[in-house]
């Protein structure tokens, strides 16, 4: 099936660097994106939705981590056993 989508310029945007960063075209990333969406529960999905925004937010109003920074920060609460990672 084929279908066509509108994306707002960010969502674009991203899908496109993420595509481009993990050697993908961009119709399999959207594909593994929409796959991924719809294989979560409804309160697992809209979870996902809200922290997305919010992670869209922060980014736009400069408010963002590199990705050495995140993944520093990542391995640390694991190292320590945070139940929240």
């Amino acid at each position: 099936m084929s279908i066509t989508l509108d994306l707002p310029p960010k969502v674009e945007a991203l899908l496109r660097q993420r595509a481009e960063s993990t050697g993908q075209d961009i119709s399999q990333m959207a594909l593994a994106v929409l796959t991924l969406g719809l294989s979560l529960d409804d309160q697992d999905f809209f979870e996902a939705l809200k922290g997305i925004q919010r992670g869209l937010d922060d980014f736009e109003q400069g408010q963002f981590s590199s990705l050495e920074d995140f993944t520093r920060i990542s391995h640390q609460l694991v190292k320590n056993g945070d139940k929240n990672c």
